[in-house]
């Protein structure tokens, strides 16, 4: 279902940017904050311009991130917020993810809802296609649809998945290559 690739994030020391050198770490996001902060720590105490200066390596950014789906990670993030991203994108779709953050869901929201308002991802060249595809298979499963009725079932999923549409009862998020992700009216 979600993307499969891991959500990483690159954690600079900010002793040794400071002193004109680079020393960080790529740090895989989906483990906790803690598992997240011991990397870090971990990081810290191997840094050269504190060494170099008899200092200790306390301050740190993230200075770079990968395979977040577009959702963007601020330098001071916390580490429990990457964690709860993290979480949700490699359950759902980054995209999906995405889009319920810009719509001023919490993480937390996302978490408690997200289940139940995400249908699926369908094939279409547009979203009532992909809507249509979505409802189609329902209705094809359906044994009470009289046997001359069935002829016209993509017809019926089509009209449907206009008034849906319209009507606010789904929305879409085009995921590329012909896919929706299709969510449900509540997001």
């Amino acid at each position: 279902m979600a993307d499969t690739l891991t959500p990483r994030i690159y954690v600079a020391s900010l002793t040794d940017y400071n002193s004109g050198e680079l020393h960080g770490k790529w740090i895989d996001a989906d483990q906790s904050a803690d598992e997240i902060m011991a990397e870090v720590q971990e990081m810290l105490a191997a840094s050269p311009a504190a060494a170099q200066y008899g200092e200790i390596a306390e301050e740190w950014a993230i200075h770079d991130y990968d395979e977040f789906g577009g959702i963007v990670i601020g330098e001071w993030d916390s580490f429990e917020r990457i964690e709860l991203i993290a979480e949700a994108i490699t359950k759902w779709p980054p995209l999906v993810v995405k889009h319920f953050l810009d719509n001023d869901y919490s993480l937390a929201e996302i978490h408690e809802t997200i289940g139940d308002l995400y249908m699926g991802d369908y094939d279409g060249s547009d979203e009532v296609s992909a809507v249509a595809n979505m409802l189609w298979e329902g209705l094809d499963e359906r044994e009470d649809i009289p046997e001359d009725i069935r002829p016209h079932i993509g017809a019926i999923a089509r009209s449907m998945a206009v008034d849906e549409i319209q009507g606010g009862g789904y929305t879409t998020v085009y995921a590329g290559d012909g896919a929706h992700h299709i969510l449900s009216a509540d997001s």
